[in-house]
């Protein structure tokens, strides 16, 4: 059973040895010689099924794609927008940036969130609505599914954490003050001062003339909430609760919003000039008599210095300087 002509067992590696049973002898196939030939066909098959799964995969996640597509519409995905709120921005200024920047947002429904008595006011004293001074002038990231209350109790909070922060009640009881005060102070002080250098000075002229119960004479005071185009004199002489050129003490709210450098210059007061400095040796003898305090400024030029006197007269001075340099009328 072992001539050329059997097409078994006729590898040379696959010859009969003496321990196989005689039955067996070239019975077993040889598949050596086709392996190949199969190997290739298994690589052609799996290559097959790959397409076809691959196929039907991206065939499957279209479908979900499109079934996604349909629904969730286009209005209903979140997205955001950031809004800028500068430093003395005031309440109304911060409604006309919502209604400008925020799609869906208007000014009226902003007021009306302030007015619906929802957002909680840190500080405020009772008898007192206004959110004046309350927000956090900021850079505010704004998503699409909050409303008009959600981003206002934000800015609140932010105010409110800021303040505590920089230990407003603490600062507010060393000076006499309480913390809704402080604020106020704080928004004359962003809404006066153009040079950061001049923030602490300015309120301690502020908190000097409080001591003295001399009326604080803010010019920025008269303009809140005036008329558009209104002169200088006429606010002056109106019977406001913001005039005070007319009123001792602080007006009843603040006038702006303020930012954190000038929250801090409210609670942290500059020092009065030593005797030897220039503000305070240009007395007079009979000025000298009392104690040498910041009591007055001017604007001096262009870019928003001050000139500073601890005297009527030489205040006097310094407003005539300013208006020979043509700073004032």
């Amino acid at each position: 059973m072992n001539d050329s002509a059997d097409p078994w067992n006729d590898d040379p590696w696959d010859a009969v040895r003496p321990t196989d049973p005689a039955e067996a002898d070239g019975m077993i196939p040889d598949l050596r010689r086709w392996s190949r030939e199969i190997l290739l066909g298994l690589g052609a098959f799996a290559l097959l099924f790959v397409a076809w799964a691959g196929w039907q995969v991206r065939d499957l996640a279209d479908q979900v794609g499109a079934q996604d597509d349909a629904s969730v519409p286009a209005d209903n995905q979140v997205t955001e927008v950031e809004v800028v709120f500068p430093e003395g921005f005031t309440v109304a200024q911060f409604a006309a940036r919502l209604e400008r920047d925020v799609p869906g947002f208007t000014a009226t429904d902003v007021d009306a969130a302030l007015k619906s008595g929802s957002l909680a006011a840190s500080f405020r004293p009772d008898g007192i609505t206004s959110f004046e001074g309350l927000l956090f002038p900021a850079m505010y990231r704004i998503a699409s599914y909050e409303s008009e209350a959600d981003v206002l109790g934000r800015m609140i909070e932010e105010m409110r954490t800021r303040a505590l922060a920089n230990d407003i009640e603490s600062a507010a009881q060393r000076l006499g003050r309480t913390p809704y005060e402080i604020l106020i102070i704080a928004s004359l002080i962003e809404k006066e001062v153009k040079v950061a250098e001049e923030r602490a000075i300015v309120s301690r002229v502020i908190h000097n003339r409080l001591e003295l119960d001399m009326e604080l004479q803010v010019d920025a005071a008269l303009y809140y909430q005036a008329p558009e185009g209104a002169s200088f004199a006429d606010l002056r002489d109106a019977d406001s609760p913001y005039n005070v050129y007319l009123r001792k003490g602080l007006p009843p709210t603040p006038i702006a919003n303020p930012g954190e450098a000038s929250l801090i210059a409210a609670m942290n007061p500059g020092d009065d000039p030593a005797e030897d400095d220039p503000l305070c040796s240009a007395r007079n003898k009979k000025e000298k008599a009392e104690p040498c305090r910041v009591l007055f400024y001017v604007l001096a030029d262009g870019e928003g210095n001050h000139a500073f006197a601890t005297t009527y007269r030489l205040h006097e001075r310094n407003v005539a300087a300013a208006q020979a340099a043509g700073v004032l009328p």
